[in-house]
């Protein structure tokens, strides 16, 4: 088993990352904020060494003395969507990550695993694969894809194994309350009713849990394999097939979903799909969990 470096273990994704590898029984150590809230991972806390890092200069000796033999990089400042196109918060990605690299030479690391994300390649109809070209239209796009070059020149020169994954849209307990999904479990639980769009928008949905196991099957991997990697369902659902089971599960004969009473914004894409075959079967991955099962499982959450 490994001991693990990993940012952001407080946040949606980096808790789904911790709490997987915690149970194959790896060794964590969690980048923190000395305020964080530790909400999201408050079942497994205990089993962390928790490291603060508002100030990583200070951090770094802890981290070396712990020896992990492996980072993985979920940690971004600006992820919500009133700071995408910020540029000066996004920008501060870029001078934690420098300083995360040197950190992890120094501590002798050799394989980096990092999130990155679907709005790098910009706006798209349909299925993308590694090889569109990336055109982000955001400054949390610009920047994710200035992390990734930054990362690949920083591996590649000090020879380190590095994973770029490009996540589409993951969704599951602990999600933003502001997302489609989550905010729609808590309106019909709530007995409130929605404004939507038409809904006809075909999007990729991942749960946490293969999410999670996804990363896990990068850990494992033996061979070098670095490079950039789409990670998504590989399939794409019309989000009104999902609002509507939540409703029918949560809300039965209520009426509670106005659709199509909200304009579509302006330049609304109506298909985003990540094409990830390259991952599947570099990782031999694959999701386990069928999306009405995923839907189930984070409906339980809320209902407790």
């Amino acid at each position: 088993m490994e001991t693990i470096l990993i940012t952001g273990v407080t946040g949606f994704l980096g808790s789904h990352i911790a709490r997987e590898l915690l149970n194959q029984g790896h060794n964590i150590i969690g980048l923190k904020r000395k305020h964080s809230n530790l909400l999201k991972c408050s079942d497994f806390a205990e089993s962390i060494n928790w490291i603060d890092c508002d100030d990583l200069s200070k951090a770094s000796q802890s981290i070396i003395e712990a020896q992990p033999s492996l980072l993985i990089h979920s940690a971004w400042s600006g992820v919500k969507a009133n700071s995408r196109d910020d540029w000066g918060v996004q920008a501060k990605n870029l001078n934690f990550l420098i300083d995360l690299l040197s950190i992890a030479k120094d501590a002798n690391i050799k394989k980096v695993i990092s999130l990155g994300s679907q709005a790098e390649y910009g706006k798209f109809e349909g299925s993308v694969d590694e090889n569109y070209e990336c055109k982000p239209q955001s400054a949390y796009g610009a920047i994710k894809l200035s992390a990734m070059q930054l990362l690949k020149s920083y591996a590649e020169q000090h020879a380190m194994q590095w994973y770029w994954l490009r996540i589409f849209s993951v969704f599951g307990p602990g999600e933003d309350e502001n997302w489609l999904i989550p905010a729609t479990i808590k309106n019909m639980i709530g007995g409130k009713s929605m404004k939507l769009t038409g809904c006809d928008q075909k999007y990729d949905y991942l749960f946490t849990q293969d999410f999670a196991k996804g990363i896990l099957s990068v850990v494992k991997s033996s061979s070098d394999n670095s490079g950039v990697y789409n990670m998504s369902s590989n399939n794409s659902t019309v989000l009104k097939d999902i609002v509507q089971y939540i409703e029918n599960k949560l809300a039965p004969g209520k009426n509670l979903l106005n659709i199509g009473v909200m304009p579509y914004r302006e330049g609304q894409v109506m298909h985003m799909e990540g094409n990830s075959t390259k991952f599947f079967k570099t990782f031999r991955f694959h999701p386990e969990i069928d999306l009405e099962e995923s839907l189930d499982e984070t409906i339980k959450t809320y209902l407790k």
